[in-house]
């Protein structure tokens, strides 16, 4: 692929970033995987720095930008979570990169968000579950937050899924306790947090087509928008409420409506 010049990378993301409506909010969860544009001749460091300048510059003053920041790699491992300087696993270069621009990140050693801009103050004070009432996840429905997807398609990368699902009680799911030790402000200490994880005896298989059929209604409804940068990134925003709405009323009409099919509880020994 020849050599792009980054000015005019950075106009292509600017008049992308604005077809999807992100002029029009300030703010914003971004995820996704930038592959598509894996081949472009810029170093990564600078790629990375574009996206976010030109983000930044969209948004405009007061922007808010979250990204997760997720390490399921230290569950059940005597690995200590530093709040500061354990990296995200997983989560893609972009999240890392927003991580170590002097972010704000919410204390839980499993799935953490990290975030930068006016509202990034939130994330100081979360509950200890991952998700549920005082999570990250419902300060960002709270806010009015629009999630921004790069390179995946939203049906296949939406966490707030799993905050509905223990918000409306699905029956295949239980809150576990984990006990882990934590690196805050130099200091270290054990805490207990809280995670919704499957019962394991279950064989719970989740849809072949994830979210397919929220984002389905979604795009119906005309609150999903698409684009496709010159650059070949495709790129995806809905509003993080508009989410929340249309799947709680599908779990209202069938709990089970993630799922391929009901489990069968009589394998839960205490259920």
């Amino acid at each position: 692929m020849p050599k792009i010049d980054i000015l005019k990378f950075q106009k292509d993301l600017e008049n992308s970033f604005k077809r999807i409506k992100l002029s029009n909010t300030k703010n914003i969860f971004i995820t996704g995987n930038l592959t598509q544009i894996s081949n472009l001749r810029i170093k990564k460091k600078d790629k990375l720095s574009v996206i976010f300048n030109s983000l930044k510059k969209t948004l405009g003053t007061g922007y808010t930008i979250f990204v997760p920041t997720a390490t399921l790699n230290l569950c059940n491992n005597n690995i200590i979570f530093d709040l500061k300087n354990t990296p995200s696993d997983k989560m893609g270069p972009l999240s890392e990169f927003i991580r170590l621009q002097n972010s704000v990140r919410s204390l839980h050693p499993f799935w953490s968000v990290s975030g930068v801009g006016k509202k990034a103050h939130l994330l100081k004070n979360v509950s200890k579950h991952a998700y549920g009432y005082g999570s990250p996840w419902s300060k960002m429905l709270d806010n009015d937050f629009v999630q921004v997807n790069l390179g995946t398609h939203p049906s296949k990368a939406v966490t707030l899924i799993h905050h509905i699902e223990t918000i409306v009680g699905v029956p295949y799911r239980y809150n576990k306790k984990f006990l882990k030790k934590i690196k805050k402000n130099d200091k270290v200490f054990l805490g207990e947090f809280y995670q919704s994880v499957f019962f394991k005896n279950l064989n719970v298989k989740k849809k072949i087509k994830l979210n397919e059929h929220f984002f389905n209604q979604l795009k119906k409804e005309r609150k999903l928008n698409f684009t496709r940068s010159t650059s070949g990134l495709d790129m995806w925003t809905f509003k993080m409420r508009d989410f929340f709405n249309v799947s709680t009323k599908n779990f209202t009409k069938d709990i089970y409506n993630y799922l391929e099919h009901k489990p069968n509880f009589k394998k839960i020994a205490n259920y």
